[in-house]
């Protein structure tokens, strides 16, 4: 190689790796107590924190583990272990952090040991739900919006005046203060179209009447001014929770968000084309690739496997060939193409669904047309991941029930239209035993049995004998695989 081409190739090497250091985000690790298998992190596709896409690191047997990433801009890393979300970090480029995760302590788990800790605990101590309704569940009975509003607006002022006050301070950067700003504001606008649409659904749905006028008022003046003129709310925890509000507001300005509309729209097989055509249409189109990623994977991972989300999913790679979301919604979809592939073949010879089972209003009535002995009862619907998550443990619990002689019964709760749904998850997912959907007197005895002042909470398990007597009301789930063992012992 001649000498000059050698020193441009050294320069551009140089010019890279400053670039590369220049955006780098390093997160040095420590975990206390326990060591999980891996550490999540939400990975930073167009630098959005959002638990849907999430890159891991694996920590040593110290309990140490490092993160990198980049980013040329501020961005929100959220970090948990063990499934559990611990803590947010607001990360620049080219900077480094140091955290550590206190297992044994369940007051702070999460805390910063560099310099930007003061930062960090003051953006934790702001609410944080998991869900945006969790954060609007405080003033759902409050029939007052000017109040809630004030409410609202107050805590957002504060929450601003002190990422204004570090500003001021010089202990953090203009854009750290611009992009906490962005995100408060979205959160607390979200909150209040939340409310706002919850009310509208509440008298749609129930007849409470609490959408008033001021709550009609509340929703325009919230949207009035939209915040997508600034393309930073992207990157907002709170994004895709604004947006839908936004897409719903826009179907009631439209006079389609009605129960009419709702109960025609609920009966139809068309709803995720409907809520994507939504979305494109009234959103920006320069935040729908986010937008329709999240929900292309939020409603893939819910596993009820419906054809639409296939054809969704292909005109979404159409659209975004190159999108970096592909590889996290790809495995989803590939699922529900192979769910509807067994759901064409033959039921397993030991699937048995009890005859004339429409008719059965009792567990009793249920129990006398099974062999004798003890029943184990798996209560469960096709919409209840919980409930599907727990038959990934169903060759333990069969070996269990087998050598202690018991019948497992599967009682679906689902709907008459998800008869068909029912019946294919019960052979995608291999269900032997015995099956029945229940009607409306099954139902009913369920929920009086759960005694909870009429509702249930599925999964649930049940340990009865061949006559519908209960043994143990709650009996232990199919991952409890040790707990229900000593259960059918006792009995």
């Amino acid at each position: 190689m001649k000498l000059n081409q050698l020193v441009l190739t050294v320069l551009l090497i140089g010019l890279f790796a400053c670039k590369d250091s220049k955006d780098k985000i390093v997160i040095h690790g420590e975990i206390i107590g326990e060591i999980p298998e891996k550490v999540e992190y939400t990975n930073p596709i167009h630098g959005i924190c959002n638990w849907n896409f999430t890159k891991s690191a694996q920590a040593d047997s110290l309990g140490n583990f490092q993160i990198e990433t980049t980013s040329k801009e501020p961005i929100f890393i959220k970090i948990r272990t063990s499934y559990t979300e611990q803590g947010t970090l607001i990360a620049e480029p080219g900077k480094t952090y140091y955290i550590r995760f206190n297992l044994n302590d369940k007051e702070n788990i999460f805390s910063v040991a560099d310099k930007s800790s003061i930062i960090q605990e003051t953006y934790n101590k702001f609410p944080n739900p998991e869900h945006i309704q969790l954060g609007a569940r405080e003033f759902l009975r409050d029939t007052i919006a000017t109040k809630i509003k004030e409410t609202i607006n107050q805590r957002r002022t504060a929450e601003i005046a002190e990422f204004e006050k570090l500003y001021s301070d010089k202990l953090i950067s203009r854009d750290v203060f611009d992009f906490v700003k962005t995100d408060r504001n979205c959160y607390y606008d979200a909150v209040l179209a939340t409310i706002a649409w919850i009310k509208d659904l509440m008298t749609i749905q129930r007849g409470e009447r609490v959408f008033t006028k001021e709550f009609e008022n509340l929703w325009k003046e919230t949207f009035k001014q939209p915040l997508f003129s600034n393309p930073e709310i992207v990157k907002s925890q709170w994004f895709n929770f604004y947006a839908e509000s936004y897409i719903y507001f826009q179907e009631y300005v439209n006079g389609n968000f009605t129960k009419e509309k709702l109960e025609a729209l609920r009966e139809s097989d068309q709803t995720k084309n409907y809520r994507v055509n939504n979305a494109k249409e009234y959103l920006p189109a320069a935040f729908c690739e986010d937008y329709l990623a999240n929900y292309l994977y939020q409603e893939s991972i819910q596993k009820k496997y419906e054809k639409e989300l296939i054809g969704l999913f292909n005109d979404f790679k159409t659209d975004y060939p190159e999108s970096a979301y592909i590889p996290y919604i790809s495995p989803l979809i590939d699922e529900i193409i192979e769910f509807h592939k067994t759901a064409e073949s033959g039921f397993s010879e030991k699937t048995k669904f009890i005859k004339n089972y429409q008719n059965l209003n009792t567990l009793a009535e249920i129990a006398n047309t099974l062999p004798q002995g003890k029943i184990y009862v798996d209560v469960w619907a096709t919409w209840c991941g919980p409930c599907k998550a727990e038959f990934a443990h169903k060759k333990e619990l069969k070996t269990l029930l087998q050598k202690n002689g018991i019948q497992i019964l599967y009682i679906s709760v689902d709907r008459d239209q998800d008869s068909i749904q029912w019946k294919n998850m019960v052979k995608v997912y291999n269900l032997e035993g015995f099956h029945v959907r229940a009607n409306k007197e099954l139902n009913a005895e369920l929920r009086k049995i759960f005694d909870r002042q009429g509702s249930i909470s599925i999964p649930w398990y049940i340990l009865m004998d061949s006559n519908g007597e209960i043994l143990k009301k709650h009996a232990s789930r199919p991952s409890q695989i040790n707990e229900l063992e000593k259960e059918i012992s006792e009995k």
